[in-house]
């Protein structure tokens, strides 16, 4: 029961997460490329994990 709550409530938390789709994007679209700093202050980019299949962890405090 504990890991079906949450379960919901990472769905919950990354759907609330959502922004609109810049224009002229589709859903299904290629994204286009970005950088955002990483935690030690270098920049990561989308283009770094191209072919790589990342795995997505999601920790929020509230959830335990």
């Amino acid at each position: 029961m504990r890991i079906r709550t949450v379960m919901v409530l990472t769905a919950l938390a990354l759907a609330g997460c959502r922004s609109a789709p810049a224009a002229g994007l589709q859903v299904g679209d290629e994204a286009p490329g970005f950088s955002l700093p990483a935690v030690g202050g270098a920049q990561v980019a989308l283009s770094d994990f191209a072919g790589v299949s990342p795995v997505l962890l999601f920790f929020h405090m509230a959830v335990g």
